[in-house]
């Protein structure tokens, strides 16, 4: 142990008197593992929020779009979207017994929504009183939309958080009428809060309606955008995923081989899509970390041939003073390992403060956790054992005469 000590004070004192060296050998190191380090917390932080929007959709739910295609609620083609309707959703709840309940909805992105001389644009939904309970999304102040304002077409509204805060501030809302378009409503209650959507947008910029209200009085149109469907277990969810696309079949009278005129969308399509993509995102920058730590492998593994040329006559007089070949080795391997160690801890450092200051300018979430430090200081210090051992080898090879000559 005394002797590895006295080794390592030796190959310290080696770098310490070649700062500028050192330095060179760090640098590669530094980039490469700061790089490691930011796309571990973005990696991280990426599977995180995917999980949020999963629990966000709900673990036992699923959900049905109007449209066939690949994207959700968009079909094959241009034009209105008219292939589901409230029957589908009735239909649903009372012929699959796994189903605990369904959230009929309709929506209108972008609409103006006035109050007084204050205006702002937000999406206007057309929900049932259903909403609630499926979407765990109650109201904050206020009462939610009931059976009564269903029925009678009533014009209520419940406007989320942005909304109340663009056209309100401070003030009351709750009784306020207020315009979406040419049609005035009386604010029943304001929504509570509920952040970003799966898609990424701000589900609180938004206003809901009674559905029957909305296809009446707002759209003028007799289908419906979407279902969301609440199951009483998340363990039936594909075969219930099948029975609900048999049944639309059969009441959209869709021929066998003909592709479906709906989508269903469950949990586990949400996370596989999610994940995708952040996979992919992962692969692609870290095999830019992976470059950047080989390039500074290189660079140190140059340097230290370099050192070893010019140290012939240090390691000629340690030699001829009793050192071993073995010592030799040790000592340039304690050198170049030290200089990667070191760079990976600036690195793992400069990539937590880069994370940081990332998720301030984009909002893209960040997560500093033991798995990217671990990996930092393993990565690093394989960089500077692998860098070494060439150079090691050879200074250990050098003879005494010889060296002390040169």
């Amino acid at each position: 142990m005394a002797k590895l000590l006295r080794m390592k004070k030796i190959a310290y004192t080696g770098l310490g008197r070649n700062k500028l060296r050192t330095f060179l050998m760090m640098i590669g190191v530094v980039i490469g593992i700061t790089a490691l380090t930011l796309i571990i917390s973005a990696g991280i932080g990426a599977q995180d929020r995917v999980m949020d929007r999963v629990k966000k959709f709900g673990l036992e739910s699923m959900m049905v779009f109007a449209g066939g295609g690949r994207e959700m609620g968009q079909p094959v083609s241009g034009g209105p979207v008219t292939t589901l309707t409230l029957r589908d959703a009735e239909t649903i709840k009372r012929e699959v017994r796994a189903v605990d309940e369904v959230a009929p909805f309709n929506r209108k992105g972008n609409s103006e929504i006035k109050y007084l001389g204050k205006s702002t644009t937000a999406a206007v939904f057309g929900i049932t009183p259903s909403w609630a309970y499926v979407w765990d999304w109650d109201v904050r102040s206020g009462d939610f939309i009931s059976e009564d304002d269903m029925d009678n077409l009533n014009r209520v509204c419940l406007i989320g958080p942005t909304v109340r805060k663009e056209l309100f501030g401070n003030e009351n809302p709750i009784g306020q009428q207020i315009r979406i378009g040419n049609v005035q409503f009386e604010i029943k209650g304001v929504m509570q809060p509920k952040g970003t959507s799966p898609g990424g947008g701000d589900m609180d910029n938004r206003v809901n309606i009674p559905l029957t209200t909305f296809m009446r009085r707002v759209a003028n149109v007799d289908y419906i955008f979407g279902i969301k469907i609440l199951l009483n277990s998340s363990g039936e969810m594909q075969q219930t995923a099948e029975n609900i696309s048999a049944i639309l079949r059969e009441r959209h009278t869709i021929a066998a081989g003909i592709p479906d005129d709906f989508r269903i969308v469950t949990p586990d399509e949400v996370t596989q899509f999610a994940e995708k993509v952040a996979g992919t995102f992962n692969i692609f920058f870290s095999l830019v970390a992976g470059i950047a730590l080989i390039a500074g492998g290189v660079v140190v593994a140059n340097i230290m041939l370099i050192s070893v040329n010019e140290r012939r006559r240090e390691i000629g007089l340690r030699k001829a003073m009793g050192a071993r070949s073995k010592d030799i080795k040790l000592q340039f391997l304690f050198e170049a390992t030290a200089v990667t160690l070191a760079g990976g801890i600036i690195g793992i450092v400069l990539g937590g403060i880069g994370a940081q200051i990332l998720k301030m300018i984009t909002g893209m979430p960040v997560s500093i956790s033991w798995e990217g430090i671990a990996l930092g200081v393993v990565s690093s210090s394989l960089v500077g054992i692998i860098a070494g051992m060439q150079p090691a080898s050879r200074a250990a090879k050098l003879q005494p005469v010889e060296s002390l000559r040169s």
